[in-house]
């Protein structure tokens, strides 16, 4: 636990200030169980605990894009979590000695799903407990009874982004499936007991040959029954022994498949959805072929551990075994296992250029389906089923090509194993006979050669069998480490920022931004002051730069050219869980999920209070539509919203954002969909939802302007004007009256 080192003098400090307080409350907590605890979420539990470790966070920041359900998150997720704040952190099982000093504070977990933080020793057995009403002192050995029996040790590591994560992503950069491999060894308890089972495997493998001799050479030239019996028994053991064996070792290659994939499948998700949207270049094809290949993968390499680390090292023995018995005859086994090899680097290099064009043709026809699913209405409204149908039937005639190639080289080598085998098990037999009428074999011999020859040709036609798949499949998990590697977003804040609420202070000097696909710049020197509680429309052409210049004051796309601040600090330095927590975007396009119109308002945040559910519901103009609803808050939404009208959407859109509750609100095009009797209400609801908070809107409706002071005009990426409302409306005012004489000349 030398990870503690850096923190232990902090702690022992502790101890001892809290050293008196245990004795104090020692009559009172002896009788005390573990029940009458207030217990901690566990998400609140690891905020709790960062504080100890002097590091500022909160519940969002550490769950963020996380499964956490009420507070509660699975025991596998903590290290991670705690990673993005700058913990290392690990689980060790408790033993029935306290802890040591050095080791506090210690998360632990109670089988009910809450938690403690074991904070201070006292005196004998006596522990300080902190917990969410908090803190009492208990007995160790009664609180070992409620608990899980592991405790959470944990230490400082990398400030920003936490030091486990950065050195698995600079491992990807560097090898990918050296990354891979070191997720399998990590497993080392499962490894390692498969590996020992199959090492037995191969031993046993060994029985039937040397049976067969003994029986061949003692018990058929003097008839020994008795032997036989004996020899028949214990080889009838053996084998039974083997079938368990070979259901256990199974077992843990499924166990370790699943384990690991699990966690490379989460690992690829999550770096999907923290990574930077400029970083997200990945198609939705490339992301549903790399983990639907992952599980494949994931089984196939267990099998190759066990076979390169395992089998391989075997077959020497296997040839060492006929070289002993039958002398000359193991130069059939050693020139087959040669030919093999020689003959599946060809047919593997063959492979290699079928596998690549495959690989990008199951992307295609991917993404193909990607687009018939969400365009189906569009396709059909256009009678454009023809241009589609016509895509995939040359896609899918291409694809059955490639494939065939795919599989003529992935099965020749299978095919050519069978046949080199045959020819090997002929040519020993043939050198056997030849020695055997030398009188330097026995019968005996040659059939204990002949069936190791057969087992020690096996795990070499493994191999050759086996680096086709594994090319194949690492083919489809360089697409998966291309996602590993996404630069994520920042999860930590500058620790001189702190974690409180913004205040909605937003300054811009010299602000510019071009798409990596773009012809040009989206924005240009782009200057401008917003003041807390501010209200501010930005209006321009479709193209201008107003949904670009919202999504870099929510920190969805990274400043790369000039200096964006709130509240004087660079946007760069907030970690993201922090800036979101008080500056909520809500796009035109933003997505509607399959799930009820309440999963869809909420969409993981946890229950707000009712006075801020009820303001969000009612300003966003969303409460006649459930009221008109039989199944109110319940009515399912359909795949992507298709079962709402566009208004619908657009006021869902509106009580997600709002129910937030953010100081700052950036608005795009929030009453595109809207009639005008729904735009009033709207408007209104805004001036009231956004009465204290800085509100930042992007429209081309004049009636959205009723709610804001200033208006900044963009065109073409800069901004052309920045006044004060009733200034830009008398300018926009000219251009109109302006047109039609202008027409007339």
């Amino acid at each position: 636990m030398s990870c503690l080192a850096d923190a232990s003098e902090q702690v022992h400090k502790n101890a001892q200030e809290t050293s008196g307080q245990i004795e104090s409350t020692e009559g009172d907590a002896c009788g005390r169980g573990y029940v009458e605890l207030a217990q901690f979420a566990i998400v609140d539990a690891l905020v709790a605990l960062a504080a100890m470790r002097g590091i500022e966070t909160c519940a969002d920041e550490i769950s963020v894009a996380l499964p956490v359900n009420q507070g509660h998150l699975a025991d596998r997720f903590v290290p991670l979590a705690l990673s993005r704040i700058g913990l290392e952190a690990h689980w060790h099982k408790l033993s029935r000695t306290r802890p040591e000093p050095s080791d506090l504070p210690l998360l632990v977990t109670v089988l009910n799903g809450g938690a403690f933080l074991i904070t201070a020793l006292g005196e004998g057995d006596l522990i300080l407990v902190k917990h969410s009403a908090g803190q009492s002192a208990v007995n160790y050995q009664e609180l070992l009874k409620f608990i899980s029996g592991y405790a959470l040790v944990t230490g400082l590591s990398d400030p920003v982004n936490g030091a486990g994560d950065g050195q698995d992503r600079e491992l990807v950069r560097r090898n990918p499936r050296l990354w891979l491999l070191g997720a399998y060894l990590s497993e080392r308890k499962i490894l390692g007991r498969m590996i020992a089972a199959s090492a037995l495997l191969n031993l046993c493998a060994l029985a039937i040959p040397l049976y067969m001799r003994a029986v061949y050479d003692r018990v058929v030239p003097n008839l020994a029954m008795s032997s036989l019996w004996a020899l028949s028994a214990g080889i009838i053991i053996v084998l039974l022994f083997e079938l368990l064996l070979k259901k256990v070792r199974s077992s843990f290659v499924d166990s370790l498949a699943v384990r690991v994939g699990q966690a490379v499948q989460h690992r690829a998700v999550s770096a999907v959805l923290k990574a930077r949207i400029r970083s997200q270049g990945q198609s939705v094809g490339t992301l549903m072929t790399a983990l639907r290949d992952l599980e494949q993968l994931a089984l196939l390499i267990p099998q190759a551990i066990v076979t390169f680390c395992v089998d391989l090292p075997f077959v020497i023995l296997f040839f060492t075994l006929i070289a002993a018995i039958g002398g000359l005859t193991v130069l059939g086994p050693v020139l087959g296992a040669a030919g093999l090899l020689i003959f599946g680097m060809v047919a593997n290099y063959a492979l290699k250029v079928a596998s690549r064009r495959s690989s990008k043709l199951l992307q295609a026809r991917s993404d193909l389906i990607a687009e018939l699913t969400e365009g189906w209405t569009t396709i059909k409204a256009n009678r454009s089923e023809g241009l589609f149908e016509g895509r995939w039937d040359v896609l899918a005639d291409h694809l059955a090509l490639s494939n065939k190639q795919v599989r003529h080289w992935s099965e020749l080598p299978a095919s050519v194993s069978g046949l080199l085998v045959q020819l090997v098990t002929v040519m020993v037999v043939v050198i056997a006979v030849i020695q055997i009428k030398a009188g330097a074999m026995t019968t005996g011999a040659l059939i204990a050669v002949v069936l190791l020859t057969g087992r020690a040709m096996v795990p070499v036609a493994t191999t050759v069998s086996m680096f086709a798949r594994l090319y194949q499949s690492l083919a489809q998990f360089n697409a998966l480490a291309a996602i590993l590697q996404e630069e994520p977003e920042r999860q930590v804040s500058d620790p001189a920022i702190g974690n409180g609420t913004l205040k909605g202070a937003i300054a811009a000097r010299g602000l510019g931004h071009r798409f990596s696909d773009a012809a040009g710049p989206s924005l240009r020197d782009v200057d401008f002051t917003v003041r807390p509680g501010e209200k501010i429309a930005l209006i321009g052409k479709s193209g201008s730069g107003k949904s670009t210049l919202l999504q870099l004051i929510a920190g969805l796309i990274p400043v790369e050219e000039g200096l964006l601040t709130i509240d004087g600090h660079a946007i760069d330095r907030f970690a993201i869980p922090h800036l979101r927590r008080s500056i909520v975007y809500s796009a035109q396009d933003a997505a509607i999920f399959d799930g009820t119109l309440w999963h869809n308002i909420l969409l993981g945040l946890p229950e707000p209070e009712e006075q801020i559910v009820d303001r969000a519901i009612r300003c966003s103009g969303l409460d006649s539509f459930v009221a008109r609803t039989a199944e109110g808050y319940m009515r399912r939404t359909g795949p992507r919203g298709s079962a709402l009208s566009g208004g619908q959407r657009q006021s869902l859109l509106l009580a997600r954002a709002l129910i937030r509750d953010p100081q700052v609100l950036l608005l795009d095009e929030p009453t595109a969909s809207l009639d005008v009797s729904s735009e009033q209400t709207v408007i209104a609801g805004l001036r009231e939802a956004c009465a204290d908070k800085t509100l930042i809107v992007a429209t081309h409706r004049l009636a959205v302007l009723d709610i804001v002071d200033r208006v900044i005009w963009l065109e073409e990426g800069k901004i052309i004007a920045d006044r004060p409302k009733a200034e830009v409306l008398a300018r926009l005012n000219a251009q109109a009256s302006s047109r039609p004489a202008a027409e007339a000349a």
